[in-house]
């Protein structure tokens, strides 16, 4: 019997999710001040709606990746860096003006969103690192783990600046500040990897792995991650939305560290065990208790303070068990890298849409707590019918 022991390695490309989590916590953070500046004669309540909009449109571009690659086929473009593409898009927003007409200003934000999107996509996919191709595997806690990070040091960053300059300052372009912060860590990144380790790191299209997508598939691979994904962009909405929403809002969504740290820790926990107890079981134990848990507590009263503090917590939970449940299914499903970034990507698109609504509701109207238990216990409802037809069929 022959035993291997695995061991973690760190790659170049392990950079991308974490630059993935920095962009997300830092452009989600800058809402309030990017909607003052491109949209300042605008009601701020719908400003902050649209900004959310566009800053989601690197979102939505992930799914067309794979028509990008072609493009670049026809104009025989595979190999480019990526450190230098991604050090050169987040200077573009640096260069907006004030005295820029809104619809130059908002064009070029809204090109910036959407080459990352597809950037940051091709990244996963694959990377040739001094002649050898790397991608990356999603289905690793190591990538969840740099996703957490990123969006931890993208809400330091943030929080430092906010601390150190005035709301005026900010408001009249200070927010590129943050921008020359992530551009400058690209730059670093690409010099340390050049000068320093003497490796190249290309972006290399390999066309003929990247297929066109199959909606249905891939929503259904992928949407219980739609719950985690919806909690990341929670944390980062948190470091402003609460200031000026519906007071009935005000403590839920303020979702901090705290929260962040548990559905690290909780992943971190309850993957290995999950592999040791058996993946379907696992599964399923995670489908069967949050769909009880969820069903039960919706039909409690949730106007004290201890209830939104433990919807809060749950949410944390149910986060984690979302990306362990996604990662366990993915692997009995035998799924190849690409597919699982498609179905990454899918949810991705899924989740743009669900924010603008999300950020317009918390403004101005109250919540129902409850509505969020009935949510979670139809998403896992779905995902426990799908592993009993599954297993039957």
């Amino acid at each position: 019997m022959n035993t291997t022991k695995k061991k973690i390695n760190f790659n170049l490309n392990d950079f991308f999710p974490f630059i993935d989590g920095l962009d997300i916590a830092i452009n989600f953070s800058l809402v309030i001040f990017l909607s003052s500046f491109f949209l300042g004669s605008f009601d701020t309540r719908i400003a902050v709606v649209v900004l959310c909009s566009i800053i989601s449109l690197s979102f939505i571009s992930r799914i067309i990746d794979n028509k990008v690659s072609k493009l670049l086929e026809k104009l025989k473009v595979a190999k480019i860096n990526f450190f230098l593409i991604l050090f050169f898009l987040y200077l573009t927003p640096i260069i907006i003006h004030q005295n820029f007409t809104a619809v130059l200003a908002i064009g070029i934000f809204i090109i910036f969103r959407i080459l990352f999107g597809i950037f940051i996509s091709l990244s996963y996919r694959s990377v040739l690192i001094n002649g050898q191709k790397i991608g990356t595997n999603i289905l690793q806690l190591k990538f969840w783990i740099l996703i957490f990070l990123g969006l931890a040091c993208g809400s330091l960053f943030y929080n430092l600046i906010n601390e150190i300059y005035s709301n005026d300052f900010i408001n009249n372009g200070g927010w590129k500040i943050l921008y020359l912060i992530v551009s400058t860590i690209m730059l670093a990144i690409f010099i340390f990897s050049k000068l320093y380790l003497k490796k190249n790191v290309m972006l290399i299209l390999d066309f003929e792995s990247i297929k066109n997508i199959s909606i249905v598939n891939n929503l259904s691979n992928s949407f219980i991650l739609l719950i985690s994904i919806l909690c990341f962009l929670l944390f980062s909405l948190s470091n402003w939305l609460p200031k000026f929403s519906d007071p009935n809002n005000l403590y839920f969504l303020s979702y901090g560290f705290l929260y962040l740290f548990l559905i690290n820790l909780i992943l971190v926990f309850i993957t290995p065990l999950s592999n040791i107890v058996g993946r379907k079981k696992s599964v399923i134990f995670f489908s069967l208790s949050i769909l009880i848990t969820s069903t039960i507590c919706s039909f409690i009263d949730h106007t004290s303070s201890y209830s939104i503090d433990f919807l809060k917590f749950f949410l944390s939970v149910v986060s984690s068990f979302t990306i362990c449940c996604f990662i366990l299914q993915q692997k009995i499903n035998k799924t190849s890298d690409n597919s699982c970034i498609s179905d990454l990507n899918f949810i991705f698109f899924i989740t743009a849409f669900f924010i603008s609504p999300f950020v317009f509701l918390s403004i101005n109207f109250s919540i129902n707590y409850s509505a969020i238990y009935i949510f979670l216990s139809i998403v896992y409802f779905i995902n426990y019918i799908r592993l009993v037809l599954k297993k039957n069929g």
